[in-house]
């Protein structure tokens, strides 16, 4: 016999035994039949894909999660909005039915100023800090109560403006009309003026994105004055230059009933899927500025029942049922994509437990087969170290004997 052929093959089988018990130990303790890439390289490769669509479709999860409570929000407030005009048509057909004393009237515009204050509360609903109905601009109210005047805080005996004052390039001055439903955005640009901005103003006024008599000008104090000259239509003006200085409501031009949106039109979007996206909200200013006009509707009705006809307050309560109806429609597709969120949402927990069933079968391993191998993992171990135990201590002296 030739001892040296013994020990190597000895060593080797000891080696593989003790690799084959520390696998099986392996899979007994983590569940898997593959815990690292020379296990089954195959495999590996096919659970790195997986691993990864898996990510994908929790971020998809996370991002329905999280836009679906505020959506329902959203069409909870439209909700209650619309049963306050379903109100408001009632209100305004009794007090167009020729029979209500001038007191009469004036008890049923208050009940409708009432609701025009709720109206103005859901239009500012919040969910988590975020104002649903501001477009991108969500982190303040977008309906603000609109005054006839508003003036800038520079024009000091040091530094009055005057229509040649050159404007700050890149400054944004925005106004918003609360009659019209509308927001004129003027951005500087090198050169312009306040004279340019005059012009600018003069022209929104033409094509109807500002109401008619509104104007800027140079008051006595050096100071630029955006104004309305009608007690019933109100304008809230913002501006960042520095030139121009913060604009302020003047004290006591507050217009009764008059709010302007001051949030932007911008549509919000989410990843819900490969290739999927969802709109999750839709701009204050579309739902209840825009078309049939809300809140003017609202405002208008007050009017007219406070001063106006019986004709006058049945066509002012027809344009708020027309209001209603534009509502409606509004609303239809913030409905549409709710649906398309739970939808989705059902299929992403779906595929979650498809992926997860899938990866088991890649790398996962049946625990009662893994705790066979592992028996029978002990017991070849043990038989090659008794084996070992035989041969290794032998010598060449032994075998001479």
């Amino acid at each position: 016999m030739r001892v040296a052929n013994l020990l190597p093959d000895i060593q080797y089988q000891m080696q593989q035994s003790q690799q084959a018990l520390a696998t099986a130990t392996e899979q007994v303790s983590t569940g898997l039949r593959v815990n690292q890439l020379s296990d089954d390289p195959a495999a590996s490769a096919n659970m790195v894909r997986s691993l990864a669509y898996s990510a994908n479709v929790d971020q998809y999860t996370s991002n329905v999660s999280s836009v679906i409570p505020q959506m329902q929000t959203a069409d909870s407030a439209i909700s209650s909005i619309v049963t306050s005009l379903n109100t408001a048509v009632t209100l305004g057909t009794e007090g167009a039915n020729g029979t209500n004393s001038t007191q009469d009237k004036q008890e049923i515009a208050t009940q409708v100023q009432s609701i025009l204050s709720n109206v103005i509360a859901q239009a500012n609903t919040s969910f988590q800090g975020v104002y649903v109905f501001g477009g991108s601009d969500s982190t303040t109210p977008p309906f603000v109560p609109a005054s006839t005047t508003y003036t800038s805080s520079q024009g000091s005996t040091a530094s009055p403006l005057a229509t040649t004052t050159a404007l700050t390039a890149g400054s944004v001055t925005t106004i918003s009309d609360a009659t019209t439903g509308k927001t004129m955005t003027y951005t500087a640009v090198a050169g312009d003026t306040v004279a340019t901005l005059q012009a600018a103003i003069a022209s929104k006024v033409s094509d109807g994105t500002l109401s008619v008599g509104t104007s800027a000008t140079i008051n006595a104090n050096g100071q630029l004055q955006v104004g309305t000259n009608s007690a019933t239509a109100g304008i809230v003006v913002s501006s960042n230059d520095a030139v121009l200085g913060t604009m302020n409501a003047a004290p006591g031009t507050e217009v009764a009933n008059a709010y302007a949106y001051v949030g932007n039109s911008s549509i919000n979007t989410v990843q819900i899927g490969d290739s999927m996206n969802a709109a999750t909200n839709v701009p204050g200013n579309q739902l209840f500025t825009s078309g049939s006009n809300v809140i003017g509707s609202l405002s208008n009705l007050i009017t007219t029942l406070q001063s106006g006809t019986t004709t006058q307050i049945g066509a002012a309560t027809e344009a708020v049922t027309s209001a209603l109806n534009y509502l409606d429609q509004q609303r239809v597709p913030l409905d549409n994509t709710m649906t398309q969120l739970n939808s989705q949402e059902s299929y992403l927990g779906q595929e979650k437990v498809t992926l997860t069933t899938q990866q088991t079968a890649l790398v996962g391993i049946n625990m009662a087969d893994a705790a066979t191998n592992l028996s029978q993992a002990q017991l070849n171990n043990s038989a090659v170290l008794a084996a070992a135990a035989k041969i290794m201590p032998q010598t060449l002296l032994d075998y001479l004997k």
